[in-house]
């Protein structure tokens, strides 16, 4: 029996045969070498690295010979242990592994299929070893493993006892590549610095990753980095997630320096955030996220990420586990990614603190069993919130059928078909400030239930006692803003005296999503929103609090009328169309035009026109009184034609009458609309 250092030690007279059957120093497992001039490149000492290939001088000859392990040769996997690697969890290994990622990282890029046929180098793939670890236990390591080369790395089980400012494990380049590990750090999570990672990926290309890391700031990093030396692209992998426990952020998706990382599929991973292990007073303090993308100022978004099954915990922040701490399952918040798709993942229903979605992004699509759809928005101006897991209870399209009265005066108003009404019968609140707005009430059993509400722009709520009235108590509204979950600072009362809205937002903004529950006085909430072009309004709540919070139903309108709280004869500034209909919430009725017009006398308008243009000045009459969509007549035809005003420009007006018209204080009529109500 001839151990490996018997054989390879200076001054050796064993026999120097082409192949030999050795016993391993370390492992005392059987080993064979083959003596070799070439390996796919010219053996030589740049290549020996005293585990797979050696060097022996022999004395006899004065001669110096390179073997290398005939495994290795075969393509068959390499045992950690062969360098040194005790793997009992306690004996440090952390030489073992950098002997062994020095080995990989000095070996060639890539071999020719025929180095004298120069179009060859088209068809060059980047070789890879294999590394195995077999140890039932695991490896302790004590600083950063890095291999620069493609590798196939299978050790599963490695405990890291370094610093907490530095990545346990690198792997660069990866091309057509096996990872399978996972790695632990303190059972302890401290998150002092942002570069303590467990596992950083740069740069991969059609490879099988399944990874899992606990205890780090980041768990895992799959990074597209256009820098000297790495592959700038990480794409077309197949991921396979194990536990990842109590990271702050588990899974990066990362672009740096103009990276870009796509096209990857993500399956599994087992989130979860246990109570009591993490020391929220040091320096990093701040929201935990399940799987996240980040990047920096030179790169853009990330696209194309299939996720498939992800199960997320929760984790309690009081001694009495009945708080969770608020948790972004996934953020995407970074940029505008997009093609993002998450499908059938599990996310723990402890309470109504449980996040889901942060995003800012298009082409984002969420589809599961268990929720009926998970609260997320795009965010366009910055302002980015998440909900929960909600049920969709109501999501009006707000692009379409409009009537408008077109003044350009404060009192603007609008009508708006298709929607449920605010007060106990039908129709819009019947007060002048309320102009351009829609509402939905809700019925609260519950106050501390919680209400998801995505709004769009200069959004208001107002709240209502048992016997209905308007809450106006300017201090109960400050306390119901102080029960809104996000960004207090963008919610006022508003300056209205006999009617108290709470506003959110400004005009400017995009959406807000927010989540709330509602001081003791309130039993009803009515969710305000403007029609404005592309507006969309939605009310969610938890699928347990659906008796708790309940919408209220109204007596049905029409859905081919324009709810109203009068009939046509007291909508001023309005010009009505043929055919059109108005439901009169007071009354009950419906008004259909039977002809064209205003609803009052307009008298006494004068008009001068040249030819050659479509536009009038206005020589007498009000001009705050016609608005854009009037339609009149020429005194003197009776009638016979009819025309309709198009702009308004201070008393000039432009209106579709035939350019060749030449008219001097030319009186015209405004028709009065007639109706039929029934």
């Amino acid at each position: 029996m001839i151990f490996t250092d018997d054989f390879f030690s200076t001054g050796s007279t064993l026999p120097n045969d082409d192949l030999v059957q050795l016993v391993d120093s370390r492992t005392f497992e059987n080993v064979n070498y083959q003596k070799v001039n070439t390996w796919y490149h010219e053996v030589g000492p740049m290549y020996v690295d005293g585990v797979i290939i050696r060097e022996r001088y022999d004395i006899l000859t004065d001669t110096t010979d390179h073997y290398a392990l005939t495994s290795f040769l075969a393509g068959k996997p390499i045992n950690i242990e062969l360098f040194g690697a005790k793997g009992d969890s306690r004996k440090n290994d952390t030489d073992a592994f950098l002997k062994a990622a020095e080995f990989i990282n000095g070996l060639p890029d890539f071999v020719s299929v025929n180095e004298s046929n120069g179009q060859e180098n088209y068809s060059l793939e980047k070789q890879a070893v294999t590394i195995v670890g077999n140890s039932p236990i695991g490896y302790k390591i004590e600083g950063t493993i890095k291999f620069e080369k493609p590798v196939n790395f299978l050790v599963d089980k490695i405990f890291y006892r370094g610093t907490r400012d530095k990545a346990a494990l690198i792997f660069q380049n990866s091309y057509k590549n096996t990872i399978d590990t996972h790695v632990s750090a303190y059972p302890s999570a401290v998150f002092t610095s942002d570069d303590f990672v467990g596992i950083l990926i740069q740069g991969a290309i059609n490879s099988k990753i399944d990874v899992g890391a606990s205890f780090f700031t980041k768990g895992i990093i799959c990074e597209a980095n256009d820098s000297q030396g790495l592959y700038p692209g990480f794409a077309w992998n197949d991921i396979q997630l194990k536990s990842l426990q109590t990271n702050l952020d588990s899974f990066v998706i990362r672009n740096k320096n103009k990276g870009w990382a796509n096209a990857n599929r993500v399956t599994g991973g087992e989130f979860a955030s246990p109570s009591g292990l993490i020391d929220e007073s040091k320096p990093i303090n701040r929201r935990r996220t399940f799987i996240k993308f980040e990047k920096d100022e030179l790169s853009k978004e990330c696209n194309s990420w299939l996720f498939l099954n992800q199960s997320f915990e929760g984790k309690f922040v009081d001694v009495n586990k009945n708080i969770l701490e608020e948790t972004l399952c996934f953020d995407f918040s970074a940029a505008s990614c997009f093609g993002i798709s998450i499908l059938e993942p599990r996310i723990e229903d402890v309470n109504d603190e449980r996040l889901g979605v942060f995003r800012t992004g298009s082409e984002f699509s969420f589809k599961s069993g268990q929720y009926a759809s998970v609260t997320d928005f795009t965010d366009e101006n910055g302002i980015r919130y998440v909900g929960e897991k909600p049920i969709v209870l109501l999501d009006e399209d707000l692009k379409c059928d409009f009537k408008i009265n077109r003044m350009t005066n404060d009192y603007r108003h609008t009508y708006v078909k298709k929607l449920e009404p605010f007060n106990d019968r039908t129709g819009l609140l019947p007060d002048a400030y309320y102009a351009n707005r829609f509402c939905q009430i809700f019925e609260i059993n519950d106050h501390t239930a919680r209400l998801w509400v995505k709004w769009y722009r200069n959004s208001e709520l107002v709240l209502f006692d048992e016997n209905r009235n308007l809450i106006t108590d300017t201090t109960k509204l400050q306390q119901q803003i102080a029960l809104i979950d996000y960004r207090p600072q963008d919610y006022s009362v508003s300056a209205i005296v006999n009617v108290k809205t709470i506003v959110i937002g400004k005009e400017s903004n995009s959406d807000f999503v927010n989540n709330m529950t509602f001081i003791a006085d309130a039993k009803y909430v009515g969710i305000l929103q403007r029609p404005y072009d592309s507006a969309r309004l939605k009310v969610m709540l938890n699928r347990k609090d659906m008796d708790k919070i309940k919408k209220v139903k109204f007596l049905e309108t029409p859905s081919d009328t324009y709810p109203t709280i009068n009939n046509p004869s007291d909508m001023t500034g309005f010009s009505f169309s043929t055919g059109e209909k108005f439901y009169d919430t007071t009354t009950f009725q419906t008004s259909i035009i039977k002809k064209s017009g205003i609803n009052n006398v307009l008298s006494g308008y004068t008009f001068d026109a040249t030819i050659g243009s479509r536009k009038f000045v206005i020589k007498s009459g009000p001009t705050n009184e016609i608005s854009e969509g009037h339609i009149f007549y020429l005194t003197s035809n009776g009638g016979n034609i009819y025309f309709k005003i198009t702009k308004i420009e201070g008393d000039v007006i432009t209106a579709n009458i035939p350019s060749d018209v030449t008219m001097i204080d030319a009186d015209i009529t405004f028709p009065i609309c007639t109706y039929d109500t029934y």
